[in-house]
């Protein structure tokens, strides 16, 4: 991955206006000396999308982009959609006035204290890819008096997931990085309650980790959301509603419609209390007669 998070410190103390990055490996620039121009260490086409919307956040007015963007092209055509034109594709006749390596970037002390012209935080480092593209991209938007509403027809890295069968065992709660799923429960009698996955589409990121490790297969992908619905407001869009009922055995909850006062576990055990199953999609060891 080719990072700006030493860019960001420089920017934040100077007022560069246009600045270009520059790919490696590409021709030098022609014509008369006019922005400054950042060397990179890896491939263009590996900068993160939220690093570059960071970028301008923090002072750039305008990013050229000098090579190949690769995924990059995504971001120009979002901004493209909200009437912004801030990250272009770099042309010869832009030649820097100044130029640095993106892993070399030239900082004074007050840079490095903090101090610079601008009061604006830094990105946190903390925070996932994700968050930090839609939390950059909500605040270009907002600088720039845009409405998220013209994002509705963008595609953005949330999926339109849909469930049917779930068991409400809450792999999917657990699995999910954003805390996008969620599982809430009403209590209808002793031992029997309604168990209800929701979802927050605005925190999907499209990682599919819920699709591939439903032991249920309980997950279906209809497309993608969109950027408007990635930055809009948070709410939690009901996926299936389970009746569920204890187990008497092991006190957890199962699907009611499996019959029984055994969840399924329990109930194989039961009727072959010194059997072994394994695990269905798991490869034998070899050898194994089981």
């Amino acid at each position: 991955m080719t990072t700006l998070r030493l860019l960001h410190s420089w920017l934040r103390a100077n007022e560069p206006g246009p600045i270009a990055l520059i790919d490696q490996g590409v021709e030098p620039l022609v014509a008369e000396k006019t922005i400054p121009a950042i060397m990179l260490a890896g491939p263009l086409a590996e900068v993160p999308t939220h690093e570059i919307l960071e970028s301008l956040e923090l002072g750039a007015t305008i990013i050229y982009l000098h090579g190949d963007p690769g995924p990059l092209t995504g971001l120009m055509a979002t901004l493209a959609a909200a009437s912004i034109d801030r990250v272009r594709l770099g042309v010869g006749a832009v030649k820097p006035r100044e130029s640095f390596g993106s892993d070399d970037v030239p900082h004074s002390r007050r840079d490095l204290f903090g101090l610079g012209r601008s009061e604006k935080p830094l990105p946190d480092e903390g925070m996932l890819a994700p968050d930090r593209e839609r939390l950059a991209l909500k605040q270009l938007l907002r600088a720039e008096g845009v409405d998220s509403a013209a994002l509705a027809d963008i595609p953005g890295p949330g999926l339109l997931l849909h469930v049917s069968g779930c068991t409400a065992c809450g792999v999917c709660v657990k699995t999910c990085p954003t805390d996008a799923l969620e599982l809430s429960h009403l209590e209808t009698g002793p031992d029997r309650r309604i168990t209800t996955l929701a979802m927050d589409d605005g925190k999907c990121v499209g990682c599919g980790d819920c699709i591939e490790l439903c032991p249920a297969d309980a997950f279906s992908n209809d497309g993608t959301l969109s950027w408007q619905t990635r930055l809009g407001g948070r709410s939690r869009r009901p996926l299936e509603t389970v009746p569920t009922v204890r187990c008497e055995r092991c006190k957890t909850f199962f699907p009611l419609r499996q019959g029984g006062t055994l969840c399924t576990t329990c109930a194989a055990t039961r009727d072959n209390p010194f059997g072994v199953r394994w695990p269905e999609g798991v490869p034998k060891p070899p050898g194994a007669r089981f």
